[in-house]
């Protein structure tokens, strides 16, 4: 592990940021600081290195007798095909992971929560230092990707810094653990002078300038096991199935790559290509959203050969491919933004119901119109015991619709865009939104329960509740774990 002078001088001005609002924060970033100063002066030989730091401080891992009670892989966004992760605990469980932690985690670069945003810019503050997709706990340690290009592991329990690893472009991954492999992907929206030359001559084009890679790293050290580039950015989180990573990319591809070795199995040229769709798995396909051309792909698993594809009237630029599609009883739910129609509020989301084996549309549900939404355009479903869960970043309102039929059971107003998916639990969904805040909501009927104010702003960062803990980061570069009991009067578990 090599440092640098430039990562104690940036470890300083994140003091100075966060030391108004979080104590925790602060001892964090001292912690980074000192482990940065001390690095560097034994490790002056690799330049490299010295430029960009990782970070490894065991003395900070999880108590072992305590891993059992935490998930034990996490091989899909949100650890499961349907998106819901939520992890109840039994009476045996200690109760302090039954009542709930709580502490804040402040990464490089982290604002104020009660502060503006970068340069008065939500969007620029979520591509320089935000940490917009979510968390993934396991074992007791917590993962997380930062668009400052950094991976954190945190201890679950105390929000302790473990290691970090530099990963050269953004992470907008939601982190995958397979054994002892933490797999991330990095990449960026961005599209460089001559891919936006063809854009506009309406050639193909690649999106993602820089290094765009999938890491295999240690779980508990964060040392890089393998790495797999691509031309394209890898913003999607990859999907494990087996002992292969499926995953779309900014260079119009599909790609299945071994989890053990970080060897490519095969690439399937789907010409499109993917914003932030990370794939969802089901009936022998690879389900994932692409723009340019504006498609929803089938992709076998076995041989990747475009089983189906479809796509309907109207799709607004990436508001087929932002979507993480979700799966469950032979239906894949996908979220799209088409245009209303209506030049004061231009455009809608649309939620299709498909039929996994063949594309056929079972059924769509129209949202309100509203504006476009500066960033992402779609938010993430989820499905949990025959009900799809799903949000509109569009018209800031949060529905509830049968997934046979998809009969609408009940909509909640929240009033700011919604990206995420939510934690359904004892009978209420949790949904962050846009404003920093958490919404509670009874699934029975759609009333709002309560609402806990975070700050900052939350972007497509679906939570994670284990026992009586909920986690979920933040836009503004920061990780908070809440007890539950904090956001809704219900019974500990």
């Amino acid at each position: 592990m090599k440092k640098h002078p430039m990562l104690l001088t940036l470890a300083l001005r994140q003091i100075q940021a966060v030391m108004v609002t979080a104590a925790a924060g602060f001892a964090v970033l001292l912690t980074l600081t000192f482990a940065a100063a001390s690095a560097h002066a034994q490790n002056r030989s690799n330049p490299v290195a010295q430029e960009f730091s990782n970070q490894d401080l065991p003395e900070n891992l999880p108590d072992p007798h305590l891993a059992r009670y935490f998930p034990q892989e996490w091989k899909t966004y949100g650890s499961r095909m349907g998106r819901n992760a939520v992890f109840p605990l039994n009476a045996a469980a200690p109760a302090s992971l039954r009542r709930g932690v709580a502490w804040s985690f402040a990464g490089a670069g982290a604002i104020p929560l009660d502060g503006p945003p970068l340069d008065g810019d939500f969007k620029t503050t979520a591509y320089t230092i935000g940490m917009p997709v979510g968390v993934s706990v396991v074992r007791g340690i917590l993962y997380v990707g930062d668009d400052n290009g950094y991976t954190y592991a945190l201890n679950a329990m105390t929000g302790k810094l473990i290691w970090a690893h530099y990963g050269w472009n953004m992470n907008m991954s939601n982190p995958l653990v397979d054994g002892r492999r933490v797999i991330v992907s990095t990449g960026n929206a961005y599209f460089n002078y001559e891919k936006t030359m063809q854009y506009v001559k309406g050639k193909r084009t690649v999106r993602g300038p820089g290094l765009n890679s999938i890491y295999a790293l240690d779980r508990t050290t964060g040392r890089e096991i393998w790495v797999f580039h691509t031309p394209g950015e890898i913003m999607p989180t990859p999907v494990d199935i087996d002992g292969f990573l499926y995953v779309g990319t900014g260079d119009g591809h599909v790609y299945k790559v071994d989890a053990a070795t970080g060897k490519q199995a095969w690439k399937t040229d789907i010409e499109s290509f993917v914003s932030m769709s990370s794939p969802v798995a089901g009936d022998g396909y690879i389900f994932v959203g692409g723009t340019y051309p504006n498609y929803f792909y089938a992709v076998d698993q076995k041989t990747g050969r475009i089983a189906w594809k479809t796509t309907i009237p109207g799709l607004v630029a990436t508001g087929i491919s932002d979507c993480t599609p979700a799966y469950a009883d032979g239906i894949v739910v996908q979220e799209a933004t088409i245009e209303s129609g209506d030049p004061s509020n231009p455009v809608a989301n649309v939620l299709l119901a498909l039929d996994a084996s063949t594309g056929r549309l079972l059924w769509q549900q129209r949202m309100a119109n509203g504006p476009v939404p500066p960033a992402m355009k779609t938010a993430t479903p989820v499905i949990d015991a025959g009900v799809v869960y799903e949000g509109s970043p569009v018209s800031g309102n949060y529905h509830a619709f049968d997934l046979k039929t998809g009969k609408k059971l009940w909509t909640a107003h929240l009033g700011s865009q919604i990206r995420a998916g939510a934690a359904v639990f004892d009978g209420v969904a949790y949904i962050p939104y846009h404003s920093g805040d958490i919404a509670a909501i009874r699934i029975s009927d759609g009333k709002l329960l309560a609402k806990k104010h975070i700050g900052g702003s939350i972007g497509p960062s679906s939570p994670v509740i284990v026992g009586g803990t909920l986690y979920v980061s933040n836009v503004y570069g920061w990780v908070n774990a809440i007890p539950v009991r904090q956001i809704a009067t219900i019974p500990a578990h």
